[in-house]
């Protein structure tokens, strides 16, 4: 009996071949250096039974973990200012001036927002997983993303030779796909 199912890439996935795009950060995709696929988790009920053994039924909700990049610091520090200002106008960090600028909408005489685009808020960002080639080969979208954390960043004169600053920027988003 032949087996008809064999697999027609036998090349292994290589975490070294990807490329990272985050629309609203132009300056972090250069210095991208790791990049965590999410995980997916789906929620399951319990089916009680009369007998002393419990079942599970699919649940109704899917979670997302958040999507995790490490990058290089440049030394002007564009890639990680541009995350901090991303960060303080979503808050808004120093006033409302920020959110209102970001969104690009007005203020009304009671302080209300007025004409306010909130699709400005957000980037979406796609993770290309490259062959062994290095050519695109799956592409994981990530649909209206907003930063939560920016890591921090350690400076040591006493360090052992030059180790580059590197920073962690966690990202929460709606929606993810495979392509």
């Amino acid at each position: 009996m032949a087996i008809t199912n064999q697999p027609t890439n036998m090349n292994y996935l290589s975490p070294v071949n990807f490329d990272l795009q985050i629309n609203k950060l132009p300056n972090t995709k250069y210095f991208c250096t790791g990049v965590t696929l999410p995980g997916v988790n789906f929620s399951e009920a319990l089916h009680s039974l009369p007998l002393a053994i419990n079942s599970y039924l699919p649940g109704d909700k899917i979670e997302f973990d958040p999507l995790v990049v490490k990058f290089l610091v440049d030394e002007d520090m564009t890639n990680y200012k541009e995350i901090f200002n991303w960060i303080m106008a979503l808050g808004p960090g120093n006033d409302t001036g920020d959110f209102q600028t970001l969104t690009d909408s007005k203020k009304t005489t009671t302080g209300q927002f007025s004409n306010a685009d909130f699709s400005k808020m957000y980037s979406d960002a796609t993770i290309f997983a490259n062959t062994s080639s290095n050519n695109a080969n799956v592409e994981f979208s990530f649909e209206d993303c907003f930063p939560t954390s920016l890591g921090s960043i350690e400076f040591n004169s006493q360090a052992d030779g030059v180790e580059y600053a590197t920073c962690d920027l966690t990202l929460r988003y709606t929606l993810f796909k495979v392509k």
